[in-house]
């Protein structure tokens, strides 16, 4: 759990400023860097209890995973994952029910036609620190089917709307997912903390 703890709160301390840097022109790469190490220096030292107790104050229920998950670190498959529901940014419910890999497609074809879309602009600009964020592994439970089911939709009144099976869904990090996944279509998996209610067999 520690290292899924320590990745979820380097990104939670280090956010604003990336997002921020990331809204210069030229972006500010230094300062994306600085507020990576800022972030990691904040959090050495820190018992588990104490990181949690950080989480807590923001997302019980995110924190509840952190506890009773077993985590693991992983090259998750992209053919595997999907995307968290029923809310992705403004990216339509139509597109979010989908496996992730048909996500990146219609994120990569939006930015292609100039999209105004926020979270599309967003995952490109991620995109341009694609190395960076590696270093940052996203959260990923199994089963899929643990969130991504129809009555997740009722929030936004479509229970109607297939939902893709997949194996493990992305707790968080899903924009900086898709940005990797934009950077290097090629891409087929993504360094990533799995949880599951039990650790996966040795093979």
């Amino acid at each position: 759990m520690d290292g899924a703890l320590d990745s979820y709160l380097l990104w939670e301390f280090s956010q604003k400023t990336v997002q921020e840097a990331l809204g210069c022109s030229p972006f500010d790469r230094n300062r994306i860097i600085g507020a990576l190490a800022w972030a990691r220096e904040r959090i050495v030292g820190l018992t588990v209890e104490a990181k949690l107790k950080l989480v807590e104050s923001q997302h019980q229920v995110r924190a509840d995973r952190l506890r009773t998950k077993c985590w693991t670190l992983e090259e998750y498959p992209v053919s595997r994952l999907g995307v968290v529901l029923p809310w992705m940014g403004d990216l339509p419910v139509e597109e979010i029910v989908k496996s992730f890999a048909e996500v990146a497609v219609f994120v990569r074809q939006q930015a292609a036609s100039g999209s105004a879309s926020t979270s599309v602009r967003y995952i490109c600009s991620l995109s341009r620190i694609h190395d960076l964020l590696q270093v940052i592994p996203i959260m990923v439970i199994e089963p899929g089917s643990e969130q991504r089911r129809p009555d997740v939709l009722k929030a936004r009144g479509r229970e109607d709307l297939p939902i893709s099976p997949t194996d493990g869904y992305i707790e968080d990090g899903n924009h900086r997912a898709l940005a990797q996944a934009v950077a290097d279509p090629d891409r087929t998996a993504i360094q990533s903390y799995v949880g599951r209610t039990t650790l996966p067999a040795r093979r």
